[in-house]
C-alpha cells in the first residue's frame, strides 16, 4: 500500500512558519501509511528575491522594528493585502504545478498567503480538491491575513487565539484548538525531572545589539548560583564578540549554531529570549518560564499577552531589567517567583502536539 502525501507549506519570514512545518513532517515521519514533505514557494519561484526579503524582514524586526510594526498594520487594518493577491501569478502557478504533479491526500499550511492560492485553484477545479489545514503560528493578536483565509481546518495553539479568531470573523466550527506543533522531541523531555539546582540555569538567546547582550551576561555572570549559556545562532559577529567579552573563560557558556535548543531547554530552569512564536511555545511545551528581552511589534504582542496571562514570566526589555527579573524570581524569598510562574505553565503545556496535530489531520482523510 502506497504512503499517504501531506504536503505542508511554509516560509522563512520567521522561525514559527518554519518550525511548525518541520515538526509536522517530523510527526507524520513516525506515522506508518504517510510521507510528508516541507515546501517553501516563495523561493522555488524567486530564490533571490526571497532571500533579500527575508533579510530585509530580519533586519526591520531587529533594527527598525517601527517599519515593521507599520507593515503589519497595514495588512490588517486595511485591503493591502487583497491588491497585493492578484500580482502572485507565480507563486499561484508553483503551487497548481506541485499540486498536480505530488496528488497529496491532504495539504496544511503555516504561512497564510498559500491558503487564498490553495482555495482558489481547488475552487476553480485546477488541482484536485483535498483537505486544507492552517496551522496558525500566532497566538492573541491575530492580522486579518490569517482570519479571512480560507482553509477547511484552522488549527490554533490556545483558546485565547481561537476566541480571537473568532471575534476577527473566523467561524468557530472550523476553529481546533491543539497546542502549537513543537518538536516530536519535547514529547519525551517533557517527561524528563527538572534539572537539580543550584546553580540555576538560565539558557540566553540573544536579539539586541552587542552592546546590549554585553551587559547581560556580564549582569548575569555577576549573579550568584547562576549558570549561563548564550546560543547565538549564525550571528558570527555576535559570537566573536562574546568570546572577546572581558570575563574569565569560564564565566558562562557560549554555544553558535545549535539543533539541540529542546535539550538546552529541558536542562535549563529559564529562558530569556525574544518573544518569537515558536520559542515562546517551546518554553510552554517544556514548562520553563520565560523572560521577554525584545518584542516584534505587531505579531508578537501576543505571545507577550500569553504569557502574561498565564503568569509564565516578564517582560524584560533592558540589561538591568532582565539582571532584576533573574535576581527577583529566582534568587530572592527561595525563588517563590519562578516556582509559581513553573506550576502556572505545567498546567498549560503541550509537548505531544506535533503528533496530535498529525493525528487529526489523520482522522479527516
Amino acid at each position: 500500500m502506497s504512503s499517504r502525501k501531506i504536503l505542508i507549506f511554509t516560509t522563512g519570514f520567521g522561525d514559527g512558519h518554519n518550525s511548525a512545518a518541520r515538526n509536522l513532517r517530523d510527526a507524520f515521519g513516525s506515522m506508518p501509511g504517510f510521507d510528508a514533505e516541507v515546501h517553501d514557494p516563495y523561493v522555488a519561484v524567486n530564490p533571490r528575491a526571497s532571500k533579500t526579503l527575508q533579510v530585509a524582514y530580519n533586519f526591520s524586526i531587529q533594527r527598525v522594528p517601527v517599519t515593521w510594526k507599520a507593515f503589519f498594520w497595514l495588512y490588517d487594518k486595511t485591503p493591502v493585502f487583497d491588491w497585493t493577491l492578484p500580482t502572485l501569478g507565480n507563486l499561484r502557478e508553483a503551487l497548481r504545478v506541485m499540486l498536480c504533479e505530488k496528488k497529496p491526500a491532504s495539504v496544511i499550511t503555516t504561512y497564510p498567503v498559500y491558503s487564498y492560492l490553495l482555495h482558489d485553484l481547488m475552487q476553480t477545479g485546477e488541482v484536485p480538491r483535498c483537505p486544507h489545514f492552517m496551522v496558525v503560528t500566532d497566538s492573541i493578536v491575530i492580522n486579518r491575513v490569517w482570519n479571512l483565509a480560507p482553509a477547511d481546518y484552522v488549527l490554533v495553539a490556545n483558546e485565547p487565539t481561537r476566541e480571537a479568531m473568532v471575534q476577527g470573523g473566523t467561524p468557530r466550527e472550523k476553529i481546533v484548538v491543539l497546542g502549537f506543533p513543537v518538536s516530536p522531541r519535547f514529547e519525551e523531555l517533557a517527561r524528563r525531572p527538572l534539572p537539580a539546582g543550584p546553580p540555576w540555569k538560565i539558557l540566553y538567546l540573544p536579539s539586541a545589539s552587542r552592546r546590549t547582550v554585553g551587559a547581560v551576561v556580564k549582569g548575569l555572570t555577576s549573579l550568584p548560583g547562576v549558570e549561563l549559556t548564550v546560543v547565538t545562532g549564525r550571528h558570527q559577529h555576535l559570537h566573536a564578540f562574546l568570546k572577546r567579552l572581558d570575563l574569565p573563560a569560564n564565566a558562562f557558556n557560549l554555544l553558535g549554531w545549535t539543533d539541540r535548543m529542546p535539550e538546552l531547554l529541558a536542562e535549563s530552569h529559564l529562558f530569556i529570549g525574544k518573544a518569537g512564536g515558536a520559542i515562546v511555545q517551546e518554553t510552554l511545551a517544556i514548562a520553563r518560564p520565560m523572560i521577554i528581552s525584545h518584542v516584534v511589534a505587531g505579531q508578537e504582542e501576543g505571545n507577550v499577552t500569553l504569557l502574561a496571562d498565564i503568569g509564565a514570566g516578564e517582560l524584560s526589555t533592558t540589561p538591568e531589567k532582565i539582571v532584576a527579573s533573574v535576581q527577583s524570581a529566582m534568587l530572592e524569598r527561595g525563588g517563590a517567583e519562578w516556582s509559581r510562574w513553573r506550576e502556572n505553565l505545567l498546567k498549560v503545556s503541550h509537548p505531544a502536539a506535533a503528533r496530535q496535530t498529525a493525528e487529526f489531520v489523520a482522522s479527516k482523510l
